[in-house]
């Protein structure tokens, strides 16, 4: 493995990676928000049952397996949790200057790693307790170790690509698309490897042969979760969209305008040296990434699932395209990299908090008692309400009792959200409450208007619902609410209470 050279650039690479880690310990005990209540909830079960309860949530299990075993370790704290995507970004900045510096130089490697020190996706997923991060890191794993395999054909570190591809796309849905543009990226560096490329082909064959038979037993889960799961909070991308990502995934518009530049200031060099492993590598980089880019696109066109937290698979290809062509611009490269980076550091921003639960489960903390009943309008928020409020309370959200509260159940959900009955759900509910028990709804802050997608207002329609039918329910009497007066900035995240006692029987 390439290090770098001396005390002195181990020093460098270490406090590189000190730097990182000061800017992104900020934010590490903010309160959990959802999505982290999901990832706790479905990393407490068994490791064994993980995959089968991963039907009902639509991703695959690697990260939660990972989750579950650190867990065991060091709690479901919100530390705890986050600490685990912290340590891994952290690794994205030795790894960078590897992949960089094996492939093109150690000019290159370092580079890389001012870019991944610096970079505002692996600052910002490593506050959150997701597998973004784990995501962004495999992906530079797999695009790095791809370009020695089928660049430079070092056949050795087949096993290193096959592996790293394997885990990514067992940690991600996204990951496959990585793949893809691996194999087209694979194809292309074949068609110009001359009397090698007999050799790049059985390269190719072996490993994403391989890849392939790593991700078949789970084929299954996935083509039930491709039946039966979605993303009912996405829009289908514009065009221009596949722009945006690029930009968002190296830190901004004008991150990425430098970074373009450099690439196409690249562009000259490469073609006046077209046999070099710069030439290849920087092509086969390109073809990798945009290819990837496109079939995400194309697939949120069939089935929208477009989130920028997903762009970590562009990452990997994108972060070594763009140092090499910083590398190679002389001082006019050093000094993109010093903007890209200040850039980076400066557009992170101070962490805010994204969710509210929290406040709101310490001013429950002394109404609601063992057996009570919380309804969330927002079924992916009962998870983290479990984890805040803990077991002993029954939850509901508007299509019925949630029978394991650590799980958001998505199959079928937005159908099934259109015909929930919230009110029947809760009747049954009350009725079985003993006087002075409790009711409490949970609803998103109101935020939806026509416009907005059908998944927002169908929860702002059961939160007015339940709340007009349990206000005029003569067996409960209002207690507390809203609490708290929707004070959160992070808009979805945000979420309010009303709570009833039961102090009569029905009229």
């Amino acid at each position: 493995m390439t290090l770098p050279a001396g005390w002195r650039g181990a020093a460098a690479l270490a406090g590189l990676v000190v730097v990182a880690a000061v800017v992104r310990l900020e934010g590490q005990g903010f309160p959990l928000w959802s999505d982290e209540g999901l990832s706790v909830g479905i990393a407490s079960h068994p490791l064994a049952e993980i995959p089968t309860v991963l039907r009902r949530d639509g991703s695959p299990p690697l990260y939660y397996a990972v989750l579950h075993l650190w867990m065991r370790w060091w709690g479901s704290s919100a530390v705890a949790v986050r600490s685990l995507s912290l340590l891994v970004s952290l690794a994205a900045i030795p790894l960078a200057f590897w992949a960089g510096a094996s492939l093109f130089g150690r000019r290159v490697g370092w580079m890389a790693a001012v870019l991944a020190a610096t970079s505002t996706y692996l600052t910002l997923y490593s506050r959150e307790a997701r597998m973004y991060a784990l995501v962004a890191v495999l992906a530079l794993a797999s695009a790095a170790s791809f370009a020695h395999v089928f660049v430079l054909g070092r056949r050795r570190w087949l096993p290193a690509f096959v592996v790293s591809s394997a885990l990514l796309v067992l940690t991600h849905n996204w990951g496959p698309f990585l793949v893809l543009g691996a194999a087209v990226a694979a194809g292309w560096c074949a068609v110009v490897a001359g009397d090698q490329r007999r050799r790049r082909l059985v390269d190719a064959g072996l490993g994403f042969g391989a890849i392939g038979l790593l991700y078949l037993p789970w084929l299954p889960t996935l083509v039930y979760q491709a039946a039966h799961t979605g993303a009912p909070w996405s829009r289908r991308p514009a065009l221009g969209s596949m722009v945006v990502a690029i930009a968002s995934v190296l830190g901004g518009p004008l991150v990425a305008l430098v970074a373009v530049a450099a690439v196409v200031a690249l562009a000259p060099v490469v073609w006046r040296r077209p046999r070099t492993p710069e030439h290849a590598g920087a092509i086969a980089l390109g073809i990798m990434a945009l290819t990837t880019v496109a079939v995400s696109w194309v697939a949120s066109q069939v089935e929208p699932a477009w989130s920028s937290r997903y762009f970590g698979v562009y990452l990997g290809p994108l972060l070594v395209l763009v140092a090499l062509a910083m590398a190679r611009a002389g001082r006019a490269g050093v000094v993109g990299l010093v903007v890209v980076a200040a850039l980076g550091l400066a557009h992170t921003g101070r962490a805010v908090p994204k969710s509210n639960v929290e406040e709101l489960a310490a001013r429950l903390a002394g109404v609601v008692v063992p057996g009570d009943v919380v309804m969330s309008t927002q079924m992916e928020q009962v998870p983290l309400l479990h984890h805040e409020l803990g077991p002993d309370l029954r939850y509901a959200d508007p299509t019925g009792v949630v029978r394991d509260p650590t799980v958001a159940d998505w199959r079928d959900v937005l159908q099934r959200m259109r015909d929930a009955r919230p009110v029947a759900v809760l009747d049954p509910l009350v009725d079985d409450l003993d006087e002075g028990g409790h009711v409490v709804v949970v609803c998103p802050r109101p935020s939806a208007t026509p416009d907005d997608l059908l998944w927002y207002r169908l929860m702002d329609r059961h939160c007015e619902t339940v709340r007009s039918a349990l206000g005029a329910d003569p067996r409960l009497s209002p207690l507390l609410g809203p609490i708290p007066a929707s004070s959160s900035p992070q808009p979805g995240a945000a979420v309010f209470a009303v709570a009833y006692e039961r102090t009569g029987e029905r009229a």
